[in-house]
């Protein structure tokens, strides 16, 4: 989908979690009515009133954005329902109906469990039904007629699978502008028909003058630091990049060239959030961080006062970490290391490392000891989802590029968590907060930090 479709994909997105918004009372209503007058007389007595239901509804709704967010139901998806989609709905449905059958029991509220699963029941086809009308409304509202105008980086085999991939998509295909070779000069003048335009240091002033969309690279010898620093140069918001990720794949023609979602690509988006997603993360940061210090103020006392009597250096470990724009602010956690290991010495690579304390291994293992960085979430030098927190001496050395990760707050988890942790380096891990920079979204975040669990219950890559 490309940069002229980013109206239509919002809008859509937009109506879907409305029509979500609308579903979540239909459905309870509907449930509520079925229950108390249609199988009143086949089922065990009910005399719940419809007021303690009322009151927990918003907490339902929160979880429905969650389970429906996780499982991929907010990606704008404009093809008709088919089976892909109902079984997202199921899954969605069946996290909510397990996170509601938890919250009941951890409040002990003495809900109806068939309230619960009439709920779920009712809630699929009513979804199926308002989220298809939601999709012709989208259509109605944003529909797509820009053609968009796209710049190839590459002149090699791989550029030119992508351009007739391009050429032949459904009408109308989209404008290609031009190609950018690789090399400062180039032999070529055209490939396939389409004229070479420049070479990569004209690529920001080309997208410039001739109103460029989308860029494509398609050119496996582009070094990735390089490719990154011409991608951060452009500073144009409707600007969006695409790289090819599995040249084999190109090359040997197994993509379906009628749908252009199958080409094996990377979209790397513009990271600027507006006004409303800045608001509702730092919502979010809010109110995640403020119930999970309560939930686990108990544990926290409990590990502070462990390490207070064991006297080994102050239970609280604080250093300094490089936060947004640069400034710095103190990280908080729970000491792991002997009091005599240098602030700044290299994290351990593994669980017999002798810096490493008896409980303090315990508590890296279980990501305990990151537990005070929700005060870092809470006051917010922090985000719950974001980039590592980096060491000054370290964001001294970063290139121009690199240095972008410091244009949003860090995070207590990232890209960085799910995909490997402590397996690979910290300032290794750059790119991954350069995609998550680029394509940040309040979406992405509840998908990062579900997956964080089952990091975390894996333990993998924690030492």
């Amino acid at each position: 989908m490309f940069a002229p479709a980013r109206r239509a994909d919002r809008i859509l997105t937009l109506v879907l979690v409305l029509a979500d918004a609308i579903t979540i009372p239909a459905v309870f209503f509907l449930t509520y009515w079925l229950r108390t007058s249609v199988f009143f007389s086949f089922l065990p007595d009910f005399h719940h009133e419809v007021s303690i239901y009322l009151e927990v509804l918003p907490v339902v709704a929160m979880l429905w954005v969650i389970s429906f967010a996780s499982t991929g139901l907010y990606v704008p998806a404009r093809q008709p329902i088919g089976m892909g989609e109902i079984q997202k709905l199921t899954k969605a449905l069946a996290y909510l109906a397990v996170s509601l059958m938890a919250i009941s029991y951890l409040v002990r509220m003495d809900y109806s469990r068939i309230m619960l699963f009439m709920f779920v029941a009712v809630s699929l086809p009513i979804s199926m039904l308002i989220r298809a009308l939601a999709r012709r409304l989208s259509q109605v509202i944003a529909p797509i007629t820009e053609v968009p105008r796209i710049l190839v980086v590459g002149t090699g085999d791989v550029a030119l699978r992508v351009i007739e991939i391009l050429q032949k998509l459904p009408a109308p295909p989209p404008e290609i502008a031009g190609i950018v070779s690789e090399e400062n000069s180039s032999s070529q003048s055209e490939v396939a028909g389409v004229p070479v335009v420049g070479s990569l240091p004209d690529m920001r002033r080309l997208i410039q003058s001739m109103k460029i969309d989308e860029v494509f690279f398609a050119a496996p010898r582009i070094e990735r630091s390089r490719m990154l620093d011409l991608i951060s140069s452009v500073t144009e918001r409707r600007v969006h990049f695409r790289l090819v990720t599995d040249l084999f794949e190109i090359a040997t023609n197994r993509t379906d060239l009628d749908n252009l979602l199958r080409l094996p690509i990377v979209e790397i988006g513009y990271g600027r959030p507006g006004l409303v997603n800045r608001f509702s993360k730092r919502l979010t940061d809010v109110l995640i961080s403020s119930m999970l210090l309560t939930l686990f103020s108990p544990m926290m006392l409990f590990i502070y006062i462990t390490l207070l009597l064991r006297r080994k250096g102050s239970p609280i470990f604080r250093q300094t970490r490089v936060g947004r724009d640069g400034k710095s602010f103190i990280l908080f956690k729970f000491r792991t290391m002997k009091p005599e290991t240098g602030e700044y010495e290299v994290a351990p690579l593994s669980s017999s490392d002798p810096r490493v304390t008896g409980i303090g291994k315990f508590l890296r293992k279980t990501s305990l000891d990151e537990l005070p960085q929700l005060l870092n979430v809470f006051f917010g030098t922090m985000s719950l989802v974001g980039p590592r927190p980096e060491m000054d001496f370290i964001v001294r050395e970063y290139n121009q590029w690199q240095k972008h990760r410091l244009d949003v707050k860090p995070g207590l988890t990232g890209l960085w968590q799910i995909m490997g942790r402590k397996d690979l380096p910290l300032h290794e891990n750059i790119e991954y907060d350069f995609y998550y920079i680029r394509n940040q979204s309040l979406m992405l975040d509840f998908s990062i930090m579900f997956r964080t669990l089952s990091t975390l219950f894996r333990g993998k890559g924690a030492y």
